[in-house]
C-alpha cells in the first residue's frame, strides 16, 4: 500500500443543495488510481448515473490534483476538472496551470467534489478546514478576470480563485473556466460550472507536502533541471512589442516553458501563450494590414466572457464561409461579419453569444448544432477544420497516422496525446532543413520510437505498421502522466543533451513518483495505472453511449479530403522508410488500413476485434472486477 506522504488526505465534497460539506479519506483511491485523471474517474464512476444530462444537479465537477502538486521542480503543479460535458453529454476533462490547484492541497484536499445547485448565486470560500457558500449576487454578469481580481480585492492576494464569466452563467455549451495567471479549462465544464449556480471558488492553503524520499527528490530534481536547460518547448506569438512579453511561471515549476505574460499599450495585462494567442491574429492581420494588439484584446476578451478559444477559432472560420458564401449577413445576424478580423467583430461575437443575444442564442450552442439549424448548404462549409466536438483537427490521422486512434478513442482533442508526435516530428523537420537540435537526425527519432512507442517503424510515417502499438503505448504513459499530474510541456522527455544516445529516459517518471510517495513503482508499474485508468474511462464512456467499433471513427473528411497543411508543418515532412523524408500533403487515410489498425489495437488492448468492446478478462486483470461486473449487467462487455 501506499505511504501516507505526497498526498492532502482528503476530499471535499460539497453539496450546494442542501449546503452540506463532508470529506472523504483519499487513501481510499489512490491505490489503484494515484491521483488525477484517475481520481477524478474513479468519483464520477462511482457518484455521476449515466442518463443523466450535463446540467442536471446530480453531474458532479471534479476539481483534482495528483501527487505531485506542491512539489516544486518537477513541473507538476497542474490540476484537472471534469464532469459530464455539455458539448456531447458525456464525461470530459480539461487541465489547467497557475497555483489554484496548488493552493486547494495546502488547504488539505486533494480533490473537490460539487454537486446539487444551489438557488442563488454563489461562490465557495475554502480557508484550510474553514468552508463556507458565500453570496455572489454582486458577482452576477461579471467577467472571469474581473470576478478573480474582485474576490482577491475582498478576501486577499492570498486567496486563489477560478471563476466563471457570463458564458458560463448562461451555458454556452463550450464556456471556459478561468483562474489565477489566466488558466483556462475548456470542454464546456465552465458551463456545468455555472448551472449550478456557482460563480468562482476562492481557496488559500497554509499546508504544506511532505515527500518519502527528500533526497532522492533532490536529485531528480536537479536531473530534471540539467535535462531541460535552454530547452525552447513551443513557438511564441508574434507581437507589437516583444519587450512587454514576461515569463509567468506555475507555482513550483521549477522548470518554466514559454507560457508568458503580455503587457499592452492600454496597461491591461494577461497570459497570452499558444493556441489562444495565435487564433486571431492571422484575420487582424489580414483586417488591418499590418502587425498590432487586437489578438491580445481578443484572448482576453475570451477569457473575460469564458469561452473557448479552440471553439471561437472554428467558429469564425465557418462564419466567414458562410458570409462569403451569401448564406449570413451582418443584418441577418447582428454581427459585423463584413469586419471580420476587427476588434468590433470580436467583440460584438463574444457579447452575443456569452448574453445569448439574438443570433448569439444559436451560436452558443456551438458551430455544428447552428449549422444544422441552418440547412445543408450551412453544414457544407464545414469541411477538414474541425472536429465532432467543434475542435480544430490539429496534428491529424492524415499527417501522423497513430492520431487517428488517438483522436478515435477520445470524448475531446486529445492534446498531451497528439504532442507525444507532433512537436518532436516538427523539430525533425525542422533538423532536416537545418535548423533546430542538430541531433535529432532520422537515426535519433527512430531510436526514441523504439524506445517510447515500441517499435523503430512507428516512426515511419509511409506505412500504417507499428502504429497501432505506439498508440496504445501513448495512451498509457500519458494517462499515467495525467494521474501524477506532469506538465505536457515538459513531460515525457523524449530526447536529451546528456545521453550519448540523444534518446530520453521515459523511466524518470516512475522515478519521481516512486520518490515523492514512497510507493515501490517503476515504468511499467507506472503504465499498468495509466492502462487501468484508460479502461475505467471507457468503461464510463460506453454506459455514456459510446459502443466501441462502432464509435471509434474519425471524420469522414479525413478518408475524402487531401491533407493541404498542419499546424508548425505546411509541408507536411515527416520520417518515412530508413527515416528519408516524405511528405504526406496530399493523402488521406486509407479507410481499409484504418480498420487493420484498429483489429490490431484492440488485440493489444485485450479488447474484442470484431466489436472494440471491452471484456472481462481485462478488466479483470488491471483489478477492474467491479467495473466488468456493471458492464456485464448491462450488455456492455463482449
Amino acid at each position: 500500500m501506499i505511504r501516507p506522504k505526497a498526498y492532502a488526505g482528503n476530499i471535499l465534497r460539497i453539496d450546494l443543495s442542501t449546503g452540506d460539506v463532508d470529506r472523504i479519506p483519499t487513501e481510499d483511491y489512490v491505490h489503484l488510481f494515484l491521483g488525477g485523471r484517475g481520481l477524478a474517474a474513479k468519483l464520477y464512476w462511482d457518484e455521476v448515473p449515466p442518463g443523466i444530462d450535463a446540467f442536471d444537479p446530480e453531474n458532479r465537477l471534479l476539481f483534482v490534483t495528483g501527487p505531485i502538486a506542491g512539489v516544486a521542480g518537477f513541473a507538476g503543479p497542474r490540476w484537472q476538472v471534469c464532469a459530464k460535458s455539455p458539448i456531447h453529454n458525456r464525461f470530459s476533462y480539461c487541465n489547467l496551470g497557475g497555483s489554484w490547484g496548488t493552493q486547494l492541497k495546502f488547504a488539505g484536499y486533494d480533490g473537490l467534489v460539487i454537486y446539487g445547485k444551489s438557488d442563488r448565486p454563489v461562490y465557495l470560500w475554502i480557508d484550510g478546514d474553514r468552508v463556507e457558500i458565500r453570496d455572489a449576487t454582486h458577482l452576477v454578469g461579471t467577467g472571469a478576470i474581473y470576478c478573480r481580481e474582485k474576490l482577491q480585492e475582498e478576501l486577499g492576494r492570498s486567496f486563489r480563485v477560478v471563476a466563471v464569466g457570463m458564458a458560463g452563467e448562461n451555458r454556452v455549451v463550450f464556456a471556459s473556466l478561468v483562474a489565477d495567471n489566466d488558466a483556462t479549462g475548456s470542454s464546456g465544464l465552465g458551463a456545468v460550472m455555472g448551472s449550478k449556480g456557482l460563480k468562482a471558488i476562492a481557496v488559500r492553503g497554509r499546508g504544506k507536502v511532505e515527500v518519502a524520499e527528500p533526497e532522492r527528490v533532490r536529485k531528480l530534481k536537479e536531473r530534471l533541471r540539467l535535462e531541460t536547460k535552454s530547452r525552447s518547448t513551443s513557438i511564441l506569438p508574434s507581437l507589437v512589442n516583444p519587450e512587454k512579453l514576461k515569463k509567468d511561471v506555475c507555482y513550483g515549476c521549477g522548470v518554466g516553458c514559454m507560457r508568458s505574460t503580455y503587457e499592452g499599450m492600454s496597461g491591461k495585462k494577461g497570459k497570452f501563450m499558444c493556441q489562444s494567442s495565435v487564433f486571431y491574429e492571422i484575420r487582424a492581420r489580414r483586417y488591418y494590414g499590418e502587425l498590432n494588439e487586437v489578438p491580445f484584446e481578443a484572448n482576453k476578451l475570451c477569457d473575460d466572457y469564458g469561452v473557448d478559444t479552440h471553439a471561437i477559432e472554428t467558429m469564425i472560420m465557418w462564419l466567414s464561409r458562410c458570409y462569403r458564401a451569401d448564406l449570413l449577413s451582418d443584418e441577418q445576424t447582428g454581427l459585423p461579419l463584413s469586419q471580420i478580423g476587427s476588434k468590433e467583430f470580436i467583440e460584438t461575437l463574444l457579447s452575443k453569444i456569452s448574453h445569448r443575444e439574438g443570433f448569439g442564442d444559436l451560436l452558443a450552442q456551438g458551430t455544428l448544432k447552428a449549422a444544422a439549424a441552418l440547412g445543408r448548404e450551412a453544414e457544407e462549409l464545414i469541411t477538414d477544420y474541425m472536429t465532432w466536438t467543434g475542435y480544430n483537427s490539429v496534428y491529424g490521422a492524415r499527417l501522423y497516422i497513430t492520431t487517428g486512434l488517438l483522436y478515435a478513442m477520445e470524448p475531446r482533442l486529445p492534446i498531451q496525446q497528439l504532442h507525444e508526435i507532433s512537436p518532436l516530428i516538427m523539430m525533425w523537420a525542422a533538423q532536416a532543413a537545418g535548423f533546430g537540435e542538430s541531433y535529432l537526425n532520422s537515426e535519433v527519432i527512430r531510436a526514441i520510437a523504439k524506445r517510447f512507442w515500441g517499435s523503430e517503424i512507428a516512426a515511419d510515417f509511409s506505412t500504417y505498421e507499428g502504429k497501432a502499438l505506439a498508440a496504445a503505448r501513448i495512451q498509457d504513459r500519458e494517462y499515467a502522466k495525467e494521474c501524477l499530474i506532469l506538465c505536457d510541456f515538459i513531460w515525457p522527455i523524449f530526447h536529451s543533451r546528456l545521453s550519448g544516445d540523444h534518446v530520453g529516459d521515459p523511466t524518470l517518471e516512475s522515478q519521481v513518483c516512486a520518490a515523492v510517495t514512497g510507493r515501490d513503482i517503476d515504468e511499467q508499474g507506472l503504465y499498468k495505472i495509466g492502462e487501468r485508468v484508460f479502461n475505467l474511462q471507457r468503461a464510463i464512456l460506453a454506459r455514456e453511449g459510446h459502443r466501441g467499433r462502432e464509435h471509434d471513427c474519425l471524420e469522414e473528411f479525413n478518408f475524402a479530403i487531401p491533407l493541404k497543411g498542419d499546424f508548425g508543418n505546411p509541408n507536411c515532412i515527416v520520417p518515412g522508410k530508413d527515416g528519408e523524408v516524405f511528405s504526406r500533403k496530399g493523402m488521406v487515410v486509407e479507410r481499409d488500413k484504418f480498420e487493420q489498425m484498429k483489429d490490431e489495437y484492440y488485440q493489444i488492448r485485450g479488447w474484442d476485434i470484431a466489436t472494440g468492446l471491452q471484456e472481462r478478462a481485462k478488466l479483470e486483470e488491471l483489478n477492474l472486477e467491479w467495473v466488468a461486473e456493471k458492464l456485464g449487467g448491462e450488455g456492455l462487455l463482449a
